[in-house]
């Protein structure tokens, strides 16, 4: 009964005519009890609602790679990508949710700032190659102003490592990517020794969690698993640190973790060895590619060198 009931006000505020209706809509089905008891069931997503600074990072890094295959944005999409990076210009300080969409206060995560440097560079690097016009000045001035702001508030000197947030000494998977993004060079020595605190504080059971949910507070309840794109990330890193063993190793223990189909989950509980979280979840198997093709790649260059 409790669940028709719930079924009816679903119903109700996604009517297009209902005044109840919201702009987001997120719901919790109290009757049903989730996968292996994991309550609270929800309809809809609050995140969408969220301010995620990253994404402007992620779409214009996807434009430049199209480009460099040869599909150069037109005048309507150029258009579009003006207004990405300008938003990014404008919205750069701002504390955010961040990449894994935490439902505590907004912080300002150090990926996400990292990410809208990336769509502020890549908007340059467009403008120059594809002789658009753009702002370029003002640009690159608001490039210099986020760089600067990561290495002095991001940054924990005593340790030599990049951070969660600005002032804080958490560490954070996603820092794992800021190469792969372009700001930062693997070999970079603040970038070798944020790989290995992340390895040190992080990993459980072989494979990487997201983030120490205890030093974090992510607004979520419960325990989660280890992030099974997060540990192919570190299996890249390592490998693009020529660090092979320790990344075939890592790599797999990741790889281990998929069904009779080969499908991966979002997550993995080393603990009890079952899948949770999204399935199937293609970031993991992106990430899975990802880290296979650094392995060949710096194997290749090993032996030649040999």
């Amino acid at each position: 009964m409790r669940l028709k009931i719930e079924q009816e006000a679903l119903k109700k505020e996604t009517d297009p005519g209902s005044k109840a209706r919201l702009k987001t809509l997120e719901i919790e089905l109290s009757a049903l009890e989730g996968y292996r008891a994991s309550a609270p069931v929800r309809v809809g997503n609050a995140a969408s609602t969220q301010l995620q600074l990253d994404a402007y990072g992620e779409l214009v890094q996807l434009s430049w790679r199209w480009h460099r295959r040869g599909q150069s944005p037109d005048d309507d999409y150029w258009r579009f990508l003006v207004e990405l990076v300008e938003a990014a210009c404008e919205r750069w300080s701002e504390p955010d949710h961040g990449l894994w969409e935490m439902r505590g206060r907004p912080r300002h995560f150090v990926y996400s700032k990292a990410m809208c440097w990336v769509a502020v560079d890549g908007g340059l690097k467009l403008a120059e190659e594809c002789l658009r016009q753009a702002p370029v000045r003002r640009w690159r001035k608001v490039a210099r102003e986020i760089r600067e702001a990561v290495e002095e508030r991001g940054f924990d000197r005593r340790r030599g490592v990049f951070t969660q947030s600005f002032g804080s000494r958490q560490m954070d998977a996603a820092l794992l990517l800021l190469p792969s993004a372009g700001f930062v060079d693997w070999q970079d020595p603040r970038m070798v020794a944020t790989v290995e605190a992340v390895q040190e504080k992080l990993m459980v059971g072989g494979l990487l969690l997201r983030y120490r949910r205890e030093q974090t507070d992510d607004g979520l309840p419960g325990t989660e698993g280890a992030f099974l794109p997060a540990t192919f990330w570190l299996a890249e890193a390592l490998a693009r640190l020529g660090r092979l063993e320790a990344a075939r190793e890592v790599f797999d223990r990741a790889a281990g973790t998929c069904n009779d189909l080969g499908l991966y989950a979002e997550e993995f509980s080393p603990g009890e060895g079952i899948m949770l979280g999204n399935f199937p979840q293609g970031l993991t198997h992106l990430s899975h590619i990802a880290a296979a093709v650094a392995l060949a790649e710096i194997q290749k260059s090993a032996t030649h060198a040999s």
